[in-house]
């Protein structure tokens, strides 16, 4: 499992590079990373992290400057995560609905059982 500025950067490579190689530099990280705190050393450990992990191929790096492309395995982690993510949301949205019904089917029946005790 990767750390949440790693996984913010892996997703910037994956959306920019689309699996071909790419030059960025810093700054079109850090434009793409705006609500995360990171700064250019703390970037170039999250690139040099996915590189030694197999998740992107970094072709050369100087100076803020980078040359690289996505791979298989960091393209799937995305989708792993995505998927785990819609699976969650299904399951808290399952809940939600279940207890809404449960409640709103016992309120009713607290309703007809008090009309039915007062009417007859």
């Amino acid at each position: 499992m990767l750390d949440k500025l790693t996984a913010a950067v892996l997703g910037v490579v994956n959306e920019e590079t689309g699996g071909s190689y790419k030059v960025m530099d810093a700054g079109d990280f850090m434009a793409a990373l705006q609500g995360e705190r990171a700064d250019e050393a703390g970037l170039d450990a999250a690139l040099r992290y996915l590189d030694e992990r197999g998740y992107i191929d970094i072709r050369y790096a100087e100076s803020g400057t980078y040359c690289l492309c996505s791979l298989p395995k960091g393209r799937t982690y995305a989708e792993t995560v995505a998927a785990e993510q819609g699976e969650k949301r299904a399951k808290s949205t399952f809940w939600a609905l279940f207890f809404g019904a449960f409640s709103g089917g016992l309120a009713g029946a607290l309703i007809a059982g008090l009309l039915c005790a007062f009417l007859l």
